[in-house]
C-alpha cells in the first residue's frame, strides 16, 4: 500500500507531558512517518511537534475527520491503575478516540499499552469495548495479554511485544550528553498507597543524605517540568527535569547508571544501555525488570526498606552492561517492533 499521502492520529496521554508517555507517541509518530505517514499528534506540545516535524495541535478539532488511521498509544491506558491514583485512568479518552475514529470510518489501532488489573467494573467494560472497536490490540508484556484474554479479547485482536522506548535510540535521533553521573529520580508523594509504608521516610531520608554526600556526582531526574523533590535537600546537584523531549534525551543518555521509582526512565535508560534499579510504585515496572532478566533490581515501594535503597544504590556505582544485557536487549527491541508492524 502507497501511504504517501496518508494521514495519521496518534491519540494518548499527552495533555500532563509526562517524559514516558510522550516519548512513546513520538516513537509512534516516527514509525508512521517512516511508512510515508503525515503525522499528528494532539497535546503532544508545539516544541516536541517541532522537532518530530509532525503537526502541531492542542485540540482534536478536525483531526479525526482528516485521519486515515487512528493510532492509540502509550502508558497503562487500558488499565485504572497505572496513575499516581489507583483508579485514575485514561480510558475514557481511549474509548472516545476508538468510537469517533469508527463512526469516522477509520481503522483505529492500540499498541505498546498496560492493561489491567482494573479496580472498576466499569473499567473492565472499557476496555473490553475499545478491545473490541480496534483492529490491534499491541501490549507490552504477557500479563497484560493474560488479563485481555481473561475479558474473553481473541487472540487475533492480540499482539504480545515490548514497550516502544526500548525503540529510543532505534526511532529517535539525539546526541548523547556525556556526564557519567548517576541519576537519581524518587517523586513518589502523589502515590497515596506507598505512603502507608512505615519505612518511606526513612527511604526518602536516605536518598536525600546520599544526594547531598553526592551531590558532585549525581544528577537529580523529574519525570515532567518541576523540580525533583530531591532538589532541596541536595542544592548543589545537577537537575534535570523534562520539558521537551529534544533538551531531555541527550542528558539522560549520558548517565553512567539509574536509580528510579517510575517505568519509562527505567525503559529508556536500559534502551541506552544504562544499568538501572528501581524502588517501583506500580507493579508494571516489576513487570519490566522480569523482562529484562534483573527481578533484583526492582522492588515494590509498598514493602521496601531503608536498605532496600542501600543495596540497589551501592549496585548502582559499580553496574556495568553485559554481554547478556545486550542481548537481552537485541531481543527485546525485536518484539517492541512487533507493537508498531502491524499498523498500516
Amino acid at each position: 500500500m502507497n501511504s504517501t499521502h496518508k494521514h495519521a492520529l496518534i491519540v494518548g496521554p499527552y495533555r500532563a507531558h509526562n517524559f514516558g508517555d510522550d516519548l512513546v507517541g513520538a516513537i509512534i509518530a516516527r514509525h508512521l512517518q517512516s511508512r510515508g505517514y503525515k503525522v499528528s499528534v494532539p497535546l503532544l506540545g508545539r516544541e516536541n511537534s517541532t522537532w518530530l516535524a509532525s503537526e502541531y495541535s492542542e485540540t482534536y478539532d478536525g483531526q479525526f475527520e482528516k485521519a486515515d488511521v487512528i493510532v492509540v498509544g502509550g502508558g497503562g491506558i487500558l488499565s485504572d491503575t497505572s496513575g499516581a491514583k489507583p483508579g485514575a485512568s485514561y480510558l475514557d479518552l481511549v474509548a472516545r478516540a476508538g468510537m469517533d475514529g469508527k463512526l469516522e470510518g477509520k481503522k483505529v489501532y492500540v499498541t505498546s499499552v498496560g492493561a489491567g488489573p482494573w479496580i472498576l467494573e466499569r473499567s473492565l467494560m472499557l476496555a473490553f469495548a475499545v478491545s473490541l472497536i480496534s483492529e490491534k490490540v499491541g501490549v507490552r508484556e504477557q500479563e497484560s495479554y493474560d488479563h485481555l484474554r481473561g475479558l474473553g479479547v481473541t487472540p487475533r485482536k492480540l499482539v504480545l511485544g515490548a514497550d516502544l522506548a526500548l525503540l529510543t535510540p532505534k526511532l529517535l535521533d539525539f546526541p548523547t550528553t556525556m556526564s557519567g553521573k548517576l541519576g537519581l529520580q524518587f517523586d513518589v508523594g502523589s502515590f497515596a498507597d506507598v505512603q502507608e509504608n512505615p519505612h518511606l521516610p526513612a527511604i526518602i531520608g536516605a536518598i536525600e543524605q546520599y544526594a547531598r554526600n553526592r551531590s558532585a556526582d549525581v544528577v537529580l531526574i523529574r519525570n515532567g517540568k518541576p523540580a525533583s523533590d530531591l532538589a532541596a535537600a541536595a542544592p548543589e546537584a545537577s537537575r534535570l527535569s523534562y520539558s521537551t523531549l529534544e533538551a531531555f534525551l541527550p542528558r539522560l543518555a549520558g548517565l553512567r547508571a539509574l536509580f528510579t521509582s517510575h517505568l519509562h526512565l527505567a525503559i529508556t535508560s536500559y534502551a541506552q544501555r544504562i544499568p538501572t534499579f528501581s524502588l517501583y510504585a506500580r507493579e508494571k515496572t516489576r513487570r519490566f525488570y522480569e523482562q529484562i532478566g534483573h527481578p533484583e533490581r526492582a522492588i515494590d515501594l509498598k514493602t521496601a526498606t531503608v536498605a532496600d535503597f542501600e543495596r540497589f544504590i551501592s549496585s548502582a556505582e559499580v553496574a556495568t552492561w553485559t554481554d547478556e544485557d545486550e542481548s537481552t536487549l537485541n531481543r527485546l527491541q525485536g518484539e517492541s517492533r512487533k507493537l508498531i508492524e502491524f499498523v498500516r
